[in-house]
């Protein structure tokens, strides 16, 4: 399991994140695969708003889930999409959207993919 501390580690040495930028670790645990990604907010919320707007009717949630994992299938090109996503994933839970952006704001966030569920969440200082 890729937990905070592991996460920090992978981290470490890494430049400070851009002002107006997000960085975002994504973990794939049937692979072992980490990436890390550093993006401004302001096109990061506009793909968040586009697959809202493209969300289908039922289990949006798990629609969000199978397409990141379609997407980490096909490999490192598909990096903003998996954030995309992952932002989407946080608004289902939360229903604000200027409430998920300034959590992202905060610090790294994280797209933990394990067999049985993903998560996204802010990783912990």
């Amino acid at each position: 399991m890729f937990d905070d501390a592991a996460a920090r580690r992978y981290l470490t040495g890494l430049a400070p994140v851009a002002r107006g930028s997000v960085r975002w670790l994504i973990y794939d645990d049937i692979r072992q695969w980490v990436s890390v990604v550093d993006g401004e907010i302001a096109p990061l919320r506009e793909d968040c708003e586009q697959v809202l707007r493209a969300s289908k009717e039922g289990n949006v949630r798990a629609s969000f889930v199978d397409a990141i994992r379609e997407f980490l299938a096909e490999g490192t090109d598909c990096i903003p999409q998996i954030v995309a996503l992952s932002c989407a994933v946080l608004l289902q839970s939360d229903g604000n959207l200027d409430a998920v952006f300034a959590r992202i704001q905060s610090g790294v966030m994280a797209t933990l993919v394990y067999p049985q569920d993903v998560f996204v969440r802010p990783v912990a200082a």
